[in-house]
């Protein structure tokens, strides 16, 4: 038996693709300990995980902490290694086996848009009411992909790592680079229909109209036009910027 070129580490955490997830029914649990338990309950799509954990989940690949000196030893440990989809032989240095299973994610961010989501979320919930309380209402999760993208995986890591190893996070490609697809709770609401604004979003919206609006750059006197500005040296000469040589102000 050929030995594949895996690099996996103990404790490493990734996606899986959304067709093996079809495919296979995976224990639903907060560890790998639990997921190994004969009575961990088991489900087969993410959106029946989701259900049942009350909140985001993602699908967890976990080595187990034995070494095997063949795979003979290792089926014998693991009698389920082949034919379920839940576990897989892998090497390095030596025969280990990893287990995938679905883990309930962290508290997902709550926000109107995924890039809100992002920057600047109302707070994180697990579950819809726990949304919904920060939303002032109806909530759902939504997964979008935030349109910067990255060169490759280690520069998007520097950013997201936290996001992808929790599960809320996923690495997509996009235009021959790499962007996120971040999962958070936004407001459910019909097509067509704005979703109502949600108590701090709508204190931040009248603290926006009771401001003054100021503009990037100080207000240009009246006389000076649009595409004209006040020469540097002498502030009584007004530059055309876009053809011209200019004027005094009060020659015309």
């Amino acid at each position: 038996m050929a030995i594949p070129d895996d690099k996996a580490t103990s404790g490493n955490v990734r996606g899986e693709g959304r067709h093996r997830r079809e495919m296979s029914i995976f224990p639903l649990a907060a560890n790998l300990a639990a997921a190994r338990l004969p009575d961990a309950p088991r489900v087969r799509t993410e959106d029946e995980a989701t259900s049942l954990a009350g909140g985001p989940v993602f699908l967890a690949v976990e080595e187990l902490p034995d070494l095997f000196e063949t795979p003979e030893a290792a089926e014998q440990a693991v009698p389920d290694l082949y034919g379920t989809g839940l576990y897989e032989l892998i090497w390095r240095d030596g025969w280990r086996v990893t287990m995938r299973y679905w883990r309930p994610a962290p508290p997902a961010p709550v926000a109107r848009t995924g890039a809100s989501a992002a920057k600047k979320p109302l707070g994180h919930a697990r579950t819809p009411e726990e949304a919904r309380k920060l939303l002032g209402a109806p909530a759902e999760l939504a997964s979008e992909v935030l349109p910067k993208l990255y060169a490759d995986h280690k520069q998007l890591m520097k950013r997201w790592a936290s996001m992808v190893k929790s599960g809320l996070g996923e690495i997509v490609e996009r235009e021959g680079k790499f962007a996120i697809s971040l999962t958070y709770w936004r407001p459910m609401h019909a097509p067509g229909v704005a979703a109502p604004l949600a108590p701090g979003e709508r204190i931040e919206l009248a603290e926006r109209v009771a401001a003054p609006m100021r503009g990037p750059t100080p207000q240009a006197d009246l006389d000076i036009g649009l595409f004209e500005d006040q020469a540097p040296e002498n502030p009584n000469v007004v530059l055309v910027t876009e053809e011209g040589d200019g004027r005094f102000r009060g020659s015309e």
